[in-house]
């Protein structure tokens, strides 16, 4: 039909033909198309193949084997493959060798044959896989490279591509780890200990070592715990390793940050001594000062209130006294002196003037620092 292009081939016989389409008029022109018919009822050629590996690892490549097959006398007479993703993407080699994949990811391939009874295709999606094969770099760091003895530390994971670790701690505790980031390995001796890191994935593995530096715990000894009674004090000498020293708590101490200091304490404490080397490691040990408490109270029998700077004023004498009341009368039971104080004592004065030589009656009421109580009475006398 020359007006519409269309041609009607049925009833053609099996081959290649060749059509020519002619438009006439101000602007001629001319177009060839071949049109290949099979004749089917021969049987087609049954495309198919396989390669010698599926799964690569990136910029590998691999080799197709055809495994198309014809009746047609001459067999299969044309190849033509798709490779998609892969260099090159396409062949029309039977066999096309080297065939290179760069990226990793799933690729499907194609292949058309044809014989001299026609054509067939086959597709294989997803046919190959390809993957990122690289082999892991261990690296790993270090909480703290220098640690004193029984000190813990922690460890990070730096490698890349690694999916699996496995450290060994020389030294530590707990000697071995397979997490990725192993915590609180600690290491109670001195000495300079080798880390390793074994980082692998399924393509390979790779290994690193660090070291780890412990110092050792300096010694020190706060010296025997000491008994002393209340109102003395005592010297506290911590020897052992050089370094800086500190007493803790710093309460009735004379110089805290002594290795010997004095303490003049007011009840039984325990100090702390404290000693920190160039390391930065520290040791402590503690001593006790015990308070004895010495209850004793007393009234002398006579005094002198004379002037002449001796025995002039009677004192109430005693040591670990908390609370007095002390009393003194006259021979008519009249109360001539009074006070609550130690060091507050009697001129032998009565509303300013001086008494005579006589005897008088004291009577005293005094609890000390232990809590206990006592009474005492008797008498004193007065010269001139």
């Amino acid at each position: 039909n020359a007006s519409t292009g269309e041609v009607n081939i049925t009833g053609s016989g099996a081959g290649v033909f060749n059509v020519t389409y002619t438009t006439n008029g101000a602007c001629p022109d001319t177009s060839t198309v071949s049109i290949n018919i099979n004749n089917c009822t021969l049987p087609q050629p049954i495309a198919n193949f396989s390669a010698s590996q599926t799964n690569i690892c990136e910029g590998n490549c691999i080799n197709f084997i055809d495994l198309s097959t014809s009746s047609a006398t001459g067999g299969i007479t044309a190849w033509s493959w798709t490779f998609n993703g892969g260099t090159p993407s396409t062949s029309n080699q039977q066999n096309p060798t080297n065939v290179c994949f760069a990226a990793a990811g799933t690729y499907t391939i194609s292949l058309t044959v044809t014989d001299a009874n026609g054509s067939d295709d086959s597709t294989m999606t997803a046919y190959i896989t390809v993957t990122n094969c690289t082999t892991p770099t261990a690296g790993f760091s270090i909480s703290d490279n220098e640690i004193c003895a029984g000190e813990c530390i922690d460890f990070t994971d730096m490698s890349t591509a690694a999916t699996s670790w496995l450290w060994t701690f020389n030294g530590g505790s707990p000697s071995t780890s397979t997490d990725q980031n192993p915590t609180n390995i600690c290491f109670g001796t001195d000495g300079v200990y080798s880390i390793e890191l074994i980082a692998s994935n399924s393509f390979g593995s790779d290994t690193i070592t660090d070291t780890v530096t412990v110092h050792p715990t300096p010694i020190v000894n706060a010296g025997s715990n000491v008994t002393i009674t209340l109102g003395n004090n005592t010297i506290l000498n911590a020897t052992g390793s050089n370094g800086s020293y500190s007493w803790t708590p710093p309460t009735w101490l004379s110089c805290p940050t002594c290795p010997s200091t004095t303490s003049t304490p007011e009840e039984t404490i325990t100090y702390t001594v404290i000693v920190v080397d160039s390391n930065g490691c520290s040791a402590s040990d503690q001593v006790t000062v015990f308070i004895e408490f010495e209850n004793v109270i007393w009234v002398p029998n006579i005094f002198s209130p004379n002037g002449d700077g001796s025995n002039d004023i009677l004192y109430v004498r005693g040591k670990g006294v908390a609370d007095l009341n002390f009393f003194v009368y006259d021979r008519w039971g009249e109360k001539v002196f009074e006070t609550t104080s130690l060091d507050i004592g009697w001129d032998g004065k009565f509303r300013g003037k001086d008494m005579n030589k006589a005897v008088f009656v004291y009577y005293l009421e005094a609890t000390f620092i232990d809590g206990s109580k006592v009474t005492k009475k008797g008498d004193v006398t007065l010269i001139r």
